[in-house]
């Protein structure tokens, strides 16, 4: 009796984790395999976890690595004609938290000949308490990820019955695509109500400290496009821009290039190439793609600019003049009044 109940409870059971096993392998959410081998839609559901899941593959494919926020994983590797590059962004990505990715690509034995970064404005601002970010350590083996993980078998499952709300999603090449039903952007006057701390330029040392970790790699980094409202109510309205931009033009002397795409451009006075101000549309990353690369001049009036090609000065006084002509055209009635510069 006793024989026959163990006999039915391991069949049960081997049953259930063959199931999930199968279930998990098929629809790969954390990007062990080929990802989504069903619907070909791989939702971020640990964007961290799946994409060191991905390199680790294949590490020697790559000499080129992109690290950055959500916006720079819309920068298509595809879209890079140069190298064959890795898309290591994530979502929230911290300046901190990028070298703790550098420094696990260092020792897996990859070598990128060429290393695109996003820099972050808001990654330079002064913050109450440092905080701490946990060092990137090799993921669980995928039977125990997979075989053994109701939470990952919770996730083929929404996967699969689509029950995520990700404006940001997958495809089978593990290339960004937008949801069919992302938000139109509207844009608004909306200064953030939080007394911020100011800005701070000492910030720049978790940039700059990717120069050593890649001592023998190009270094580019680029200010990812953002809406032009959004500029002002997060940098501009807050006198945080020149402090920010201060810092970026000090980190300029550590890269081999800088360019800076949040300039206001008629690209950012658009709302028809972006989800919500912050998030670009893939063929505006394309434009990105060709500046970085040194396939299109870039140019201020039309779309970006090199950093280092202007004095701080300079590049400070064409930033407020092109946010200023930009407001003269606008109706100010909504506008919330400009607050002390902070540095």
């Amino acid at each position: 009796m006793a024989h026959s109940y163990l006999k039915t409870y391991f069949t049960v059971l081997l049953t259930i984790l063959l199931l999930v096993g199968l279930v998990n392998l098929a629809v790969d959410p954390l990007w062990y395999g080929q990802g989504n081998l069903i619907t070909n839609v791989n939702p971020p559901w640990n964007e961290r976890l799946a994409k060191t899941n991905l390199l680790l593959q294949n590490p020697q494919a790559y000499d080129c690595l992109i690290l950055g926020t959500s916006r720079a994983t819309l920068l298509n590797s595809a879209f890079l004609q140069n190298n064959r590059c890795f898309n290591y962004a994530f979502s929230g990505g911290k300046p901190e938290e990028l070298v703790n990715y550098a420094e696990y690509v260092k020792q897996q034995g990859i070598s990128p000949s060429r290393v695109y970064v996003e820099i972050e404005p808001s990654g330079l601002n002064r913050r109450a308490q440092p905080r701490q970010f946990a060092e990137v350590t090799d993921p669980l083996p995928m039977y125990q990820a997979y075989l053994f993980s109701f939470d990952t078998f919770w996730l083929s499952l929404k996967t699969l019955a689509q029950d995520y709300s990700y404006a940001r999603l997958y495809d089978h090449n593990f290339q960004v695509q937008l949801s069919e039903e992302i938000p139109r952007y509207q844009p608004e006057f909306d200064v953030e109500n939080e007394d911020h701390l100011g800005c701070d330029r000492s910030r720049i040392q978790f940039y700059q400290s990717l120069r050593q970790i890649f001592s023998q790699a190009e270094l580019i980094g680029f200010v990812a496009p953002v809406s032009v409202w959004r500029v002002y109510n997060m940098q501009y309205a807050n006198g945080l821009l020149n402090c920010q931009l201060s810092g970026i033009h000090q980190l300029a002397s550590s890269f081999d290039a800088i360019y800076d795409f949040s300039v206001p451009s008629p690209v950012t006075e658009r709302t028809d190439n972006t989800y919500d101000g912050n998030h670009y549309y893939p063929a505006v990353f394309q434009q990105v793609a060709a500046v970085l690369e040194g396939r299109t001049t870039v140019r201020p009036e039309t779309f970006g600019m090199k950093v280092a090609s202007n004095s701080l000065a300079d590049y400070q006084s064409l930033y407020q003049r092109r946010m200023r002509s930009f407001l003269a055209r606008v109706d100010s009635d909504d506008r919330p009044e400009l607050r002390p510069s902070k540095s």
